[in-house]
């Protein structure tokens, strides 16, 4: 279908304010530079359908997406999406979809981004997932596009999910953004990163918690965790010959082609970031960003209205040191063998360099919970902060790890009780109860430390000796039901 510049920009202006109680008419108009009535009549002329309908189906569409991807209520996603009550967002999501909301939540259909327009992509109801053969067709309509943004790519943030780990956040919202539909603990085990856990024998690293330490190769995280769901990997990392111009490049490719990217960096640390777009030819950045909101980094963001962030001076950001995209369905998805094995692999014990990983790490962080001379900070409480902040990551590691790994092997328990056998259910059931023992125990080291927001409180227990035994004895218990849960896994 040929739309008109003019109506290409209401698509896009609708898309970026469907969150919102109603569209907002007189700013449509200030946008556009024309009148309502005139929007109207040429978006019906380009289009074949009314601009209010469309902004029925299109909340709809989004709105359905949410009820698929959120723990939301029906009654508030409609109440979000402009509707006065649950029953008016009934009859209007069954006059569009043919279906209940409630029966849509229960039966699951695909959904997922679609092109509405040249460099305008949204969410819709989907007949199939899109292959690579889809989309080489239309690539070459792209080559003059100086904008290109996704709308409707879930927003991540700390807590999504339910969730602490950067990285598999921004898997599972691209996955449900391309049709996946996977859970946040598929998302961790898949990629290895449920399994992990490392300390620097050498120092308080904060970074032990990164997922770039899962394997050996520290790329491997990355790629499992997108040909996991038996889709394309593309990668490219910033070195010293390494240009802006060929970071853009890589960008507008797979934004062009629909697929968001995950980032390190864009604004703050090198935490995963997802792009959903760009503007100014690629100068100019959109997406979600763990940091975006925070003051220390916020002053040099802007906010599109849809939500997302505006960077123009990613580039900048020395952080900023990958880009990745999982593209179209390229092969099989990663069998649960394969999952396990790779567990395996992660949990076994071993060093690299200072790095303690898998079960030898338990050891070397009691080691340096019980040295006295990592506390004796002489009245520096900026020296027990570094400390606790260590501590707090090594926890929330355990305790997100640890908690997805649990869930992953009581849905596949729960799988072979259907359409398996009952054997091979009690493993599962089995190996989640020692994980769901492992968030437990973890779950009471943290509570030694009291409130959380209780930071000169926490401080003080950490220095004091008999706390930190405790502590210890607890990654001993944890130690020994990661033991028992690498031998099980080793078994299967």
């Amino acid at each position: 279908m040929s739309y008109s510049v003019p109506t290409h920009a209401v698509i896009a202006y609708i898309e970026r304010h469907l969150k919102e109680e109603k569209i907002d008419y007189e700013a449509l108009e200030r946008s556009v530079g024309y009148s309502y009535a005139h929007i109207r009549d040429f978006f019906r002329r380009n289009t074949g359908d009314s601009l209010a309908h469309y902004v029925r189906v299109r909340k709809i569409c989004v709105s359905a997406f949410e009820l698929l991807h959120s723990e939301k209520t029906v009654l508030e996603i409609a109440l979000q999406y402009g509707f006065s009550s649950h029953e008016s967002y009934t009859r209007a999501f069954k006059a569009i979809t043919g279906s209940t909301p409630y029966a849509f939540r229960k039966a699951r259909p695909l959904m997922g981004k679609e092109e509405l327009v040249t460099g305008v992509y949204g969410i819709r109801f989907l007949k199939q997932k899109e292959r690579r053969s889809d989309i080489e067709m239309k690539t070459e309509k792209y080559k003059d596009n100086d904008s290109t943004v996704l709308y409707g790519v879930p927003e991540i943030a700390w807590g999504t999910y339910g969730g602490n780990t950067p990285f598999p956040m921004c898997l599972k919202a691209c996955a449900d953004y391309l049709g996946e539909d996977v859970e946040y603990a598929f998302s961790m085990v898949s990629c290895g990163a449920a399994f992990r856990f490392t300390w620097n024998e050498e120092d308080w690293d904060l970074g032990n918690v990164d997922v770039y330490h899962t394997f050996r190769e520290s790329n491997d995280v990355y790629r499992l965790g997108v040909e996991a769901l038996g889709r394309e990997f593309d990668m490219l990392e910033r070195n010293k010959e390494t240009t802006k111009e060929e970071f853009i490049r890589f960008i507008r490719k797979h934004v062009d082609e629909g697929y968001p990217c995950i980032a390190l960096g864009i604004i703050g640390p090198p935490e995963a970031c997802i792009i959903t777009g760009y503007r100014d030819n690629g100068n100019t950045l959109l997406g979600w960003n763990l940091f975006q909101k925070e003051p220390m980094f916020a002053g040099s963001v802007q906010t599109d209205d849809s939500g997302y962030f505006i960077c123009s001076n990613w580039w900048e950001n020395t952080d900023t040191h990958v880009v990745m995209c999982m593209g179209a369905i390229a092969a099989e998805r990663l069998s649960v063998k394969d999952i396990v094995k790779n567990a395996v692999l992660v949990m076994t014990g071993r060093k690299e360099g200072n790095y303690c990983k898998g079960i030898k790490a338990f050891d070397a962080w009691k080691k340096m919970l019980l040295e006295e001379r990592w506390f004796h900070a002489g009245g520096n409480d900026s020296v027990l902060f570094g400390r606790m902040l260590c501590q707090n990551d090594a926890m929330y590691c355990l305790s997100d790890g640890s908690g997805s790994a649990a869930a992953y092997f009581r849905g596949l328990a729960e799988q072979e009780v259907l359409t398996g056998t009952k054997e091979t259910a009690v493993k599962y059931r089995e190996l989640a109860a020692l994980f769901s023992r492992v968030k437990e125990v973890t779950g009471r080291m943290q509570e030694l430390f009291g409130d959380s927001r209780d930071m000169d409180g926490s401080l003080s227990k950490l220095a004091d000796s008999s706390v930190r035994e405790k502590v210890c004895s607890y990654i001993e218990e944890i130690k020994q039901q990661e033991e028992k849960a690498l031998r099980f896994m080793g078994e299967l």
